[in-house]
């Protein structure tokens, strides 16, 4: 049992980091119709997904400490894909209004930036917390269980960025790739819940 949720946990973090790199390469197709791809477009998305990193480290750490569970993980995880979800919905009418605004340019990409990504790369960087949590056994292992989901984590994102930039974006659209990675935590989130349940049900 706890060999297969070792595993759960850490596929978690593997593909959470996977689709936030992949969420942040085709966020530069999702500004580029109004504000193109300059240098500023990469720094408002590097300095926002980091920002956002941040944040959720800091409350994904305290809410793993208060409760630490399959069922909060897979509230987290389902969040993040709704604000994923509903991103094809929007970005074209949303990032046409503040193109609109007439605001200077630099200010344009940072706010739409924030508006698009921030909430949902919060909500994933309160993943990797929650896994290390639910992974150790013991204090004595607290060290290098957070480097081994970390260093999960990051391949996930070596591998999501691969895939998207090198396969995904060539073989579909913008729209079906959010769509894709949207899917991809919201089955995770009902894969958590599952777990929970037959493991409540089997004690």
């Amino acid at each position: 049992m706890r060999h297969a949720f070792d595993f759960l946990v850490y596929s978690v973090a593997f593909l959470s980091g996977g689709v936030l790199l992949g969420l942040e390469i085709v966020a530069s197709r999702i500004l580029a119709p109004y504000f193109g791809n300059s240098v500023y477009v990469w720094g408002s998305l590097i300095s926002v997904f980091l920002l956002a990193l941040s944040i959720g480290y800091w409350l994904g750490g305290g809410l793993a400490d208060r409760r630490p569970s399959l069922v909060v993980l897979a509230k987290i995880l389902s969040s993040a894909a709704v604000c994923i979800l509903i991103l094809p919905l929007v970005y074209l009418p949303v990032g046409r209004y503040v193109a609109d605004l007439g605001l200077e340019f630099r200010f344009s990409v940072l706010l739409i930036s924030v508006l698009f990504f921030l909430v949902p790369s919060v909500l994933m960087g309160m993943v990797s917390p929650f896994v290390i949590k639910l992974s150790a056994t013991g204090l004595d292992e607290i060290g290098r269980t957070a480097g081994r989901v970390y260093a999960i984590s990051t391949l996930g994102s070596i591998s999501g960025a691969i895939a998207v930039s090198f396969f995904f974006i060539q073989w579909l659209g913008t729209r079906a790739i959010v769509v894709v990675l949207g899917l991809i935590l919201l089955f995770l989130a009902v894969i958590c819940m599952a777990y929970e349940r037959k493991f409540r049900d089997s004690i």
